[in-house]
């Protein structure tokens, strides 16, 4: 798991938040990509967690949780994915069309904590590659289970585990749901109310 580069983030948010547009915004919120002027949009999060959904075939591609950026290499070349941000809790942070981003990031130099973030994000979509494409299903339901162990509880408590894993990975909810059951009478985890507790110990294949 890589590190997120926390010290670059802040560098870039603190010369951003006084020109974007500062928002509260409650669970299950749609958010957009772009503004009433269809400006392209970067979006920050200071607090909670947000659904990352690709629009073309509603793939879930992520929950990523605050502190975070998203958006900010749109202000090199926008990206020709759309996708779909939810917020998953009650979420804090802003927004700033990339244009204006730019002009500030420019003006005090910002490239390489830009740089840092950019790579940053480059080893995650690596490292989720490599334990999604070509891997088989129990696999795939391992690596989701993985992550979403490593998610706080209060996140965890709001997100069922076979409703994540499918819209994740596309496998049928009858194979997730056979494998979970597995996993639970072998005690290698815990569930209550279809939420995941605990990962305990999960084997290699099944």
């Amino acid at each position: 798991m890589y590190m997120k580069p926390l010290t670059q983030l802040e560098a870039i948010r603190s010369r951003l938040v006084d020109a974007g547009k500062k928002l509260n915004l409650p669970a299950h919120s749609e958010l957009n990509m772009f503004n009433e002027n269809n400006e392209q949009l970067i979006w920050f999060f200071s607090e909670g967690a947000i659904v990352l959904h690709r629009e073309v075939d509603d793939l879930l591609m992520e929950v990523i949780s605050a502190p975070t950026c998203i958006g900010l290499s749109n202000i090199l070349q926008p990206s020709q994915i759309k996708y779909r941000l939810t917020t998953q809790t009650d979420c804090k942070g802003f927004n700033i069309p990339t244009s204006l981003a730019l002009e500030i990031i420019e003006k005090n130099k910002l490239w390489q904590p830009v740089c840092h973030w950019t790579a940053f994000l480059l080893h995650s979509l690596e490292n989720r590659d490599a334990r999604f494409i070509g891997a088989t299903k129990y696999s795939q339901i391992r690596a989701t289970l993985l992550i979403m162990d490593s998610w706080s509880p209060e996140l965890r408590e709001r997100t069922g585990v076979i409703t994540f894993v499918q819209k994740r990975t596309k496998i049928s909810r009858s194979v997730i749901a056979e494998i979970l059951s597995a996993l639970r009478k072998g005690n290698y985890i815990e569930m209550d109310k279809g939420k995941l507790k605990s990962v305990n110990r999960l084997p290699t294949s099944y």
